[in-house]
């Protein structure tokens, strides 16, 4: 019906990098799958019922993306990281009457992450495990309606979804490989939803979209 999209949020945002050892930074890099498990009701729309034949929706596909990240450990077990990455790109899918559309919508989403990263075993061990709580950001942009989109809504449409901010979690694990330099993994999730409107014309579709998104990522680190 539109150029639907609902970002995902993810990701990017969410993973978290945990600090080592007696360096008290570190940045790291790394791939991230995004995982999206979206979920959201039909269309509500302010015109003709005819015109959005029920079931009307949409899915959001997953995403692959690099990853970046820089922590600061404020005590031996303590850290406060920031994660984020390359925007990912995301597929909206037609649901329903709109499964026949296939991809009718792309969009990307920048989402910043912060974590309070707490690391078990002591500093300088080779492995250290960690869990972290943390506010994540999510923006959507580059909303792009597809001529599949255009063709479901019945002509044109601009799109727009809401930014959200919502509470984070993720657990991880950094191993020291050499000198300064360390393996990094971790799953992190998020609380992210966003409003979508889409107008074609005088026509508005309207719904709520719950992400739902998980991170898996791994990659390298260096401490200093």
């Amino acid at each position: 019906m539109k150029k639907i999209q609902i970002a995902l949020c993810a990701l990017l945002g969410l993973t978290s990098i945990g600090a080592m050892a007696e360096d008290k930074n570190l940045i790291a890099a790394g791939v991230g799958y995004i995982s999206v498990n979206s979920s959201s009701p039909d269309f509500s729309t302010n015109g003709p019922a005819f015109l959005t034949p029920q079931p009307a929706g949409i899915t959001v596909g997953s995403a692959t993306t690099l990853l970046f990240g820089f922590s600061h450990m404020l005590n031996d077990h303590w850290a406060v990281a920031l994660a984020g990455g390359i925007p990912p790109k995301h597929d909206i899918n037609g649901r329903g009457n709109l499964a026949p559309f296939g991809v009718i919508t792309t969009v990307k989403q920048f989402a910043p992450t912060v974590f309070a990263n707490y690391h078990f075993m002591e500093s300088g061990a080779k492995f250290r495990p960690f869990v972290g709580l943390g506010i994540n950001y999510t923006k959507f942009y580059d909303i792009t309606s597809q001529p599949s989109g255009n063709l479901a809504s019945g002509g044109p449409t601009s799109i727009t979804l809401s930014s959200y901010t919502g509470l984070a979690a993720t657990v991880g694990m950094n191993y020291k490989i050499a000198e300064h330099l360390y393996f990094n993994a971790n799953i992190a999730a998020a609380n992210v939803s966003t409003d979508m409107v889409a107008t074609t014309g005088s026509i508005q579709r309207s719904t709520h979209v719950k992400l739902n998104p998980i991170l898996y990522s791994a990659g390298l680190a260096y401490s200093f």
